[in-house]
C-alpha cells in the first residue's frame, strides 16, 4: 500500500553514516571487484546499518554461465538496532553507501546503470536502490529517489520509482531517524513477476533546486520517464544507497533476495551508458521542452502529498525549503 511506503521513507535512517567493515567475505570482494563499476567501485562502502553477518546474506551465484551476487535476507537476521527499534516499523538492510566525502554536489549530472532481479516471498516492502540528499559534509538528510518494491494489494506486487520532492525534514530528539513533508510521484516500472528475471535500468539524474533539474530513465533500453524541473530543496548534494532494504510486517515470514549483475554510476556518461543515451536531450526540440519544464511518462504514475511529521513529538533539527506548490507538469504518453 502507498501508506506503507511512508514508513520506508522513515526507514531511511538518514543519520546513517557509512563505515567500511573489516569484512573478508569472498562474495563481498567479488561484488566490489566484478559487479560494481566506475565510481561505484571506488566510492562505496558497506553501510554502518547493514546486517553484520555478511556471510549469511551475500553469495556468488551463476546463471547461464554468468556470475552474479545474491543478497538474501530472512526474518531470522536481526537488523541494526536503529532499524529494529524504529518507531515507524521494524526493518532490515544490507546496503553499500557512497562515502560521505564522495557525495555529488547538486547541479552535476549523474549517470547510472543497474542490472538486477528480485524475488520477494516475504510480502515485505522496501527498496533496492536509493539516492539521498546530503548536507555539505555528505551526511544523508532526506530521500530523493527510490527504486522500491511494494503492493497496492496482496496480488498487486510492483516495482516502482518513487520520486520525492521534499520540503521539510525533521529529526526527533529521542530517535536516530527522520520524518518528512513531501510530494511523491510513484511511477510503475512493472510487476514483480517481470523482475524475477534480469532487467536493466539506466538513468540520468541532475538533482537541482533550479529549473535545470532532470531525470531520464530507460528500462531495458526503452525510455519510460523524462522529468524536468526543480527536484530538491533541502541539502547540498546527493549520494547512493545500493542493496536490499526490507520493511517488515506481520505477514513477512519468508525471504527476499536481490541478485545483481551490474551497478555503475559516474559523472562521466561514457563510463556507464551507451552513446545514444549520452547524446539524448541535446537537440534543440528537447532543450525547449526542458526549458519549459514539460515532463513525460510512458508508464503509469500517481502523485501523493504526505506529511508524517507529528505535532506531539519534540524535534531537535528541522530543515525546510519549499519547492513549487504546483509540483511537476507530467504528460502521460503511450498505452498502459
Amino acid at each position: 500500500m502507498i501508506k506503507k511506503l511512508f514508513i520506508i521513507f522513515n526507514i531511511f535512517l538518514l543519520f546513517n553514516i557509512p563505515a567500511e567493515a573489516a569484512d573478508n567475505n569472498k562474495a563481498l570482494k567479488f561484488l566490489k571487484s566484478e559487479i560494481l563499476g566506475a565510481d561505484a567501485q571506488t566510492n562505496m562502502e558497506k553501510s554502518l546499518r547493514a546486517i553484520k553477518k555478511t556471510k549469511k546474506v551475500l553469495s556468488i551465484v551463476e546463471e547461464n554461465g554468468e556470475k552474479a551476487v545474491e543478497i538474501k535476507i530472512t526474518k531470522k537476521l536481526k537488523g541494526h538496532k536503529d532499524d529494529w527499534n524504529n518507531t515507524g516499523g521494524r526493518s532490515q538492510r544490507w546496503e553499500l553507501d557512497t562515502k560521505n566525502e564522495d557525495y555529488i554536489k547538486h547541479g552535476i549530472p549523474i549517470y547510472a546503470k543497474y542490472t538486477f532481479k528480485l524475488d520477494d516471498e516475504s510480502k515485505a516492502e522496501g527498496s533496492i536502490l536509493q539516492t539521498v540528499g546530503t548536507d555539505k559534509k555528505g551526511v544523508p538528510l532526506l530521500p530523493s529517489t527510490q527504486i522500491a518494491y511494494w503492493s497496492e494489494e496482496d496480488d498487486d506486487k510492483r516495482i516502482v520509482l518513487s520520486y520525492h520532492l521534499v520540503n521539510k525534514v525533521a529529526y526527533p530528539c529521542n530517535e536516530d531517524n527522520s520524518f518528512f513533508e513531501k510530494t511523491t510521484y510513484y511511477f510503475t516500472l512493472g510487476y514483480q513477476k517481470q523482475f524475477k528475471n534480469f532487467n536493466t535500468i539506466a538513468f540520468k539524474y541532475i538533482p537541482s533546486r533550479d529549473k535545470n533539474g532532470e531525470y531520464i530513465m530507460w528500462l531495458n533500453d526503452e525510455k519510460i520517464i523524462e522529468i524536468y524541473g526543480p527536484n530538491v530543496a533541502v541539502g547540498e548534494g546527493t549520494k547512493f544507497k545500493f542493496g536490499l532494504y526490507r520493511w517488515l510486517n506481520k505477514k513477512s515470514k519468508k525471504p527476499t533476495s536481490l541478485t545483481i549483475k551490474e551497478f555503475s554510476y559516474s559523472e562521466n556518461c561514457e563510463e556507464v551508458l551507451d552513446s545514444s543515451k549520452c547524446n539524448y536531450n541535446t537537440d534543440e526540440k528537447r532543450l525547449k521542452k526542458k526549458e519549459k519544464g514539460k515532463s513525460f511518462a510512458w508508464v503509469p504514475f500517481k502523485k501523493k502529498n504526505t506529511n508524517n511529521i507529528k505535532k506531539n513529538v519534540k524535534y531537535c533539527k528541522i530543515f525546510e525549503k519549499n519547492l513549487s506548490a504546483e509540483g511537476l507538469k507530467i504528460y502521460s504518453l503511450g498505452k498502459f
